[in-house]
């Protein structure tokens, strides 16, 4: 198979000639140098620097960490810039010969550089850390190559909120900022365990260790991060048009009033508690950044905003609840066209090339191919009933699809991904679970895993597992071999049993080339 990476970058290059055109277009500008955004022509010389073979091996863009380093500083400092010049209380748009700065990028790429320092720390922290410094900017890649396919679908459909306008541009810097900081808190979360490892080893030589050192915080600590988490909980609402005499002019030019949603606080509450590297990225970014410390935002009745001021704390919202939500479970996803559940999606899917600290002493010879993440679009229709009113919805698709290979000698690594993959729908069915107006759920998300065991006299466990809009959840293995007599005395019932204990593993079709079989959670 090609190397992913280099289909990624030549993709994005190719949808950058097609589409930038049309994007500038759009908000009538005629030359990209007027207007710096995350695609222009400066970040394609960047990504033609990139020297990597149809050949390479899923390592090869390793190679270019420090390139990667430096094209990251440069998309984030041009999304922050593009979404300025399209913010109309700023001069840019106006007077051309005024551009944007992007205040803080600095010191958040110097923050990245100690991030990217202790990340070789990180890798012997835990047997299961992985790479998060290329990791992100391939999410970035694999996410714009979702929302650049089909000439800009997903991107002509996503949106961040319900009525507010955002532009082709706007988006893809929003979606720059979420990919490419997404992920800042992780040595954060890590380093608690870290103190916790050098407290246990101390003992070996030291009674009762006072190592003290902890991530708590206190005083005004405490209150900056609380008003991040009741920015990025809260929505704006619409004033009642009924009010004094003396108020009816702001009520009429600055209709809003920001009101807080107090599940999402008390979630984003309880992951920063845990220090989830979500939210923990996501105050990051705030703090250091100058666009996201002038936004305005108060919660108090008599603080009112005009249209663009609501546009853009949903813009300044989106970013940061997109970040946050990634690592919170609490919060449930209802529809797909959004960016936190694109994260979600590209988060989950770049796998590959992506070594554990195990791997670097044990040759591992199974082998992973990511193939691809497809959205598709109004696939059907759906119903979404209320006492009061009954309303047809379009209904979208999320597919994910990969493969592993495992040589003979490797059964226990097998049992590991087929074990693996049960707990992903189990995490999916968590996040995609039934609640409030879950008949508003807009899509239907799929993923499938082909599993090759000994390709010589190959085993196929084809796994594909649901999370519908309208049925309950499903977990279905396909098991399959050219010699179904061998398979069935070896990989069928007991191999499964054994492998997914506290199932209950139902058979559900047999034919000449497999067998098909349901996994139900025992109580269900």
């Amino acid at each position: 198979m090609a190397n992913r990476d280099l289909q990624l970058l030549e993709s994005i290059k190719e949808y950058i000639k097609e589409e930038v055109p049309l994007f500038l277009e759009e908000v009538n500008i005629k030359e990209d140098r007027l207007l710096p955004h995350p695609l222009d022509k400066d970040i394609v010389e960047k990504l033609n620097d990139f020297d990597i073979r149809e050949e390479d091996d899923d390592y090869r863009i390793f190679y270019y960490v420090k390139k990667i380093k430096e094209i990251w500083k440069l998309i984030i400092e041009k999304s922050i810039k593009c979404l300025r010049f399209f913010d109309e209380r700023e001069p840019f748009m106006i007077n051309l010969k005024k551009q944007p700065i992007a205040y803080g990028v600095n010191e958040l790429s110097e923050y990245f550089d100690k991030y990217t320092q202790f990340e070789d720390m990180l890798y012997g922290g835990g047997k299961y850390y992985r790479d998060h410094v290329v990791h992100v900017f391939r999410v970035w890649l694999l996410g714009l190559d979702c929302l650049l396919d089909n000439k800009g679908e997903y991107l002509k459909r996503i949106s961040i909120q319900e009525g507010v306008d955002v532009n082709s541009l706007e988006k893809i810097s929003i979606w720059s900022m979420i990919a490419l900081t997404h992920d800042l808190g992780y040595p954060l979360e890590k380093a608690q365990g870290i103190i916790e490892k050098t407290k246990d080893m101390m003992k070996s030589f030291i009674s009762n260790p006072a190592l003290s050192l902890d991530l708590s915080f206190d005083g005004i600590q405490n209150n900056m991060n609380d008003f991040v988490v009741r920015f990025m909980s809260s929505k704006m609402h619409e004033v009642d048009m009924k009010c004094p005499k003396d108020d009816k002019t702001q009520a009429i030019e600055k209709p809003y009033v920001a009101r807080l949603q107090p599940k999402y606080y008390f979630k984003f509450q309880k992951s920063l508690e845990r220090y989830n590297h979500g939210i923990l990225s996501a105050i990051i970014v705030y703090k250091l950044l100058i666009y996201f410390l002038e936004s305005d935002f108060n919660i108090n009745e008599d603080y009112r905003f005009d249209k663009e001021e609501s546009r853009q704390f949903y813009i300044r919202r989106e970013i940061l609840r997109a970040v946050a939500s990634h690592t919170c479970h609490d919060v449930y996803h209802l529809d797909m066209l959004n960016f936190g559940f694109l994260l979600i999606m590209a988060d989950d899917a770049q796998e590959w090339g992506r070594k554990r600290i195990s791997e670097l002493y044990v040759k591992q010879s199974s082998n992973y191919e990511f193939d691809s993440i497809t959205p598709s679009f109004d696939i059907k229709k759906g119903i979404y009933r209320t006492s009061n009113e009954e309303k047809e919805i379009d209904i979208h698709k999320f597919t994910i699809k990969e493969q592993f290979k495992f040589p003979k000698g490797e059964l226990e690594n097998l049992k590991g991904i087929l074990a693996s993959l049960i707990k992903q729908r189990n995490g999916y069915q968590e996040i995609f679970r039934d609640g409030q107006d879950t008949a508003k759920r807009n899509f239907i998300f799929e993923k499938k895993c082909d599993v090759i065991y000994d390709e010589n006299k190959a085993v196929k466990f084809s796994i594909s597992f649901t999370v519908s809009n309208d049925a309950k959840p499903t977990f279905e293995i396909v098991v399959l071999s050219a010699n179904m007599t061998a398979m069935t005395k070896t990989y069928a019932d007991n191999f499964l049993k054994e492998v997914y204990e506290g199932y209950n593993i139902n058979q559900t079709n047999k034919s000449d080339d497999g067998i098909k079989y349901e996994l139900i959670e025992q109580g269900e």
